[in-house]
């Protein structure tokens, strides 16, 4: 087969919907199929480069607002500082039309579908000139994935990989009108041959009955992380504090609904009577809880910005403890744990809610503990700490306990629904 695994957006500081396409088409590629990714990317120029024999396709948005927010981030890539607010300003003065079209993109007044059209468009331009066999067209962004399904019709089998949840509309700060989510959802579930989706996901829509006419569409994949660590050429980021137990986080940080506070104010309180502890964050951060902590405590709470996911692990590697701080969403496992079972690292889970659905995970790893926001647990934190700093899990154990969120497993699932959609066409 020759596959296109279309993610609507690809820059080079990969998503977990970004390095989920790449793992199934690098295990894809290994048993004999080839493999193509393609996305619209705002931090590079558009060029094609080639990993794994895999071909990716980093495309342009012809659009002005794409052109600006493309120069916008290579001018923050190359910034001394990496103060936002000054990047930023600095910015605004040296390109003020520019920082106009980027805002404009922002509000409720820019027209998306324009870029989606044209995604799609190159897209199938791909496809046509490589001959593809069959899609995956992933979710996220929507418009993108419908318009991109709706040109394909007829021309190629689409599958849909639901690896990035739709669950932000029923956050009450992006709440969005559930009839009209309900409405785009099932429009590309209507179109497309088949849905892979995660477990939590699944559950959400079996119980839905708007839904349960496409749940016989449907495959449950986990996250395809449980992988053996690679020799990784890369650097840490930063050095961790010998003296210090060093709990690392690394992610997209929103307070709206992944945030640190009870978490930190618990280390705040451990910190009062005399432990030693810093927590670094790695990654995106919007989070005005975890600024006014690195504020109080510069030298206990540490923010370092987004860095390629091979620094990131290589970071991973030598921390103490690894932190997931899980969402006010009952529907979505942050992919990132996976990653953390592999390392075998001793991980501190954040629960936010009494439902969550990664805390299933959680309680089959060893070396887990759960803090939970609604009932905070200074001794237990710091019992575990004392306990099980220093402790590796061995990768066989890992393998063993989490066998549906390996990329083995995971690119045969794929494998077999595409080759039952190519062989009902």
């Amino acid at each position: 087969m020759k596959i296109l695994f279309a993610t609507g957006k690809l820059n080079t500081i990969l998503s977990a919907t970004h390095k989920i396409a790449y793992q199934i088409a690098k295990q894809l590629q290994q048993n004999g199929h080839q493999c193509f990714i393609c996305g619209f990317s705002d931090d590079i120029d558009e060029t094609i480069i080639s990993d794994n024999d895999i071909q990716i396709f980093h495309l342009n948005s012809p659009l002005a607002v794409d052109m600006a927010r493309r120069d916008y981030n290579k001018f923050c890539a190359k910034a001394k500082t990496s103060n936002k607010n000054d990047i930023r300003k600095k910015y605004v003065l040296q390109h003020p039309f520019k920082s106009f079209l980027i805002s404009y993109s922002n509000s409720k007044y820019f027209n998306s579908d324009k870029r989606a059209i044209e995604y799609a468009k190159r897209a199938k331009e791909i496809i046509t000139t490589q001959n593809i066999d069959i899609v995956v067209s992933f979710y996220r962004p929507f418009k993108e994935t419908f318009y991109l399904c709706n040109l394909l019709e007829g021309i190629v089998p689409v599958c849909l990989y639901q690896a990035d949840p739709w669950g932000l509309h029923r956050l009450p700060g992006l709440a969005q009108n559930t009839d009209l989510h309900i409405q785009q959802e099932t429009s590309i579930f209507e179109i497309s041959h088949h849905i892979i989706t995660t477990p939590a996901l699944y559950q959400l829509y079996k119980q839905n009955p708007f839904y349960s006419y496409y749940v016989n569409k449907m495959t449950v994949a986990n996250f395809p992380n449980i992988k053996p660590a690679e020799e990784n050429s890369e650097e840490s980021v930063f050095c961790f504090d010998a003296d210090y137990t060093n709990l690392l986080f690394c992610g997209l940080l929103e307070d709206e609904y992944r945030s640190p506070e009870k978490f930190l104010q618990t280390v705040s309180e451990l910190l009062a009577d005399g432990e030693k502890i810093k927590v670094h964050f790695l990654g995106t951060s919007t989070s005005k809880t975890l600024q006014s902590f690195c504020e109080k405590y510069p030298q206990n709470v540490l923010h370092h910005e987004a860095v390629s996911f091979k620094r990131a692990a290589a970071t991973m590697a030598k921390a103490d403890f690894l932190l997931n701080l899980s969402n006010t969403l009952d529907n979505q496992v942050p992919s990132k744990i996976f990653d953390y079972f592999s390392i075998g690292k001793p991980v501190v889970n954040v629960q936010k809610i009494t439902n969550c659905p990664s805390r299933e995970y959680f309680d089959r790893y060893p070396l887990a503990f759960t803090f939970e926001d609604f009932a905070p647990d200074k001794n237990g934190l710091k019992d575990f700490l004392a306990k099980t700093k220093g402790k590796k899990e061995k990768y066989e154990t890992v393998k063993e306990l989490f066998k549906d969120a390996t990329i083995e497993y995971v690119a045969e699932q794929t494998e077999k629904v595409l080759t039952d959609i190519l062989n009902d066409k």
